[in-house]
């Protein structure tokens, strides 16, 4: 008697350690970082090349075709679909790489889709901000774009909204001499966030909204 209830008290135990040593490890798993970002992230180590700009962030950024844009800049693309601003520091190394001497930053809403605060998110743009100046370049802080209320409801967009703009309004306190900060929300949003006449899904950009995300940071790109 005493024997089986040492084995079932032992498997009782075995089973409640297992448990609570994958529900331990659950939320770093869930964290793991996309093939598709481990791909991106690879390509710009092994294979990333020099240029004059680079820019840096999510979908947003990795949808578009800034040497299209931009005709005869030397410009690179560091977006990565589904990034967030911790992703972006793990990937420090294949952005400074490009030794540029200009970097466009816009990212955060990722962040905020995971649960994060505005509080953890400021203060990795600031780790950011800092690594690319470390690196000798000019910063240019973009502000997060906003979602369409209406359209985005699929990332609760209603629910992110308020610390979008928080972040924004937090952004541009980091502009200074060396930081510019660039409010591209201006000419893309309304009153219930990104028009809907520039977007499909609510967060992402059509062409009309490239070419005004375009035209609102063209002046720095440019510029000598």
């Amino acid at each position: 008697m005493k024997k089986a209830l040492t084995l079932v008290l032992l498997l009782a135990f075995s089973f409640s350690a297992g448990y609570f040593a994958r529900s331990a490890i659950r939320p770093q798993f869930e964290n793991q970082p996309s093939s598709y970002w481990m791909e991106k992230k690879s390509f710009f180590d092994a294979l990333g090349t020099y240029a004059s700009t680079v820019m840096i962030g999510d979908s947003l950024t990795d949808g578009a075709e800034w040497k299209e844009m931009f005709p005869g800049s030397a410009v690179v693309n560091r977006g990565v679909d589904g990034d967030t601003t911790a992703g972006v520091l793990r990937r420090m190394d294949g952005i400074t790489s490009a030794r540029a001497r200009k970097a466009f930053l816009m990212i955060g809403i990722n962040d905020f889709k995971e649960g994060r605060t505005v509080d953890a998110v400021f203060q990795d743009y600031g780790s950011i901000v800092s690594g690319l100046e470390e690196a000798g370049m000019r910063v240019f802080v973009q502000s997060t774009l906003l979602c369409n209320e209406a359209k985005a409801a699929w990332i609760s967009c209603v629910g992110i909204q308020g610390k979008i703009r928080e972040l924004n309004r937090r952004l541009s306190g980091l502009a200074s001499a060396k930081v510019t900060y660039i409010d591209i929300n201006a000419g893309l949003t309304g009153p219930e966030g990104l028009r809907p006449d520039l977007t499909y899904d609510g967060v992402h950009l059509n062409g009309e909204g490239y070419r005004i995300w375009r035209d609102e940071i063209s002046k720095f790109v440019l510029a000598d």
